[in-house]
């Protein structure tokens, strides 16, 4: 898959599934802004390209899930809550994380 073909993917869908090798392929066209470990499920990266923000998760060593973020404030709010929600499941809550809502 092309960069193009996921920044359309990512503005008509909001939330695209792909495996990492294909995330790998086009990773470089995205600029890293930061990168939280979540020491449960890998890193929670936030990158740009040209003027769309996107979350990318890691669900599973092979997959990666990319969520198209609004703006500066959805990214706050959106990383605090994952990072909340791994804090509590290292506590042993049994809570999960929705990637894909």
């Amino acid at each position: 898959m092309a960069s193009d073909e996921l920044t359309q993917r990512i503005l008509a869908e909001g939330i695209v599934s792909l495996d990492a090798a294909a995330w790998q392929k086009v990773a470089d066209s995205f600029e890293e802004l930061e990168r939280h470990d979540t020491f449960i499920a890998g890193h929670l990266v936030i990158a740009r390209r040209d003027d769309i923000l996107v979350a990318v998760e890691e669900p599973m060593r092979t997959r990666r899930v990319i969520r198209h973020l609004a703006d500066d404030a959805e990214v706050r709010r959106f990383v605090q809550d994952r990072l909340d929600t791994y804090e509590r499941m290292w506590d042993g809550c049994g809570c999960k994380v929705e990637y894909y809502k």
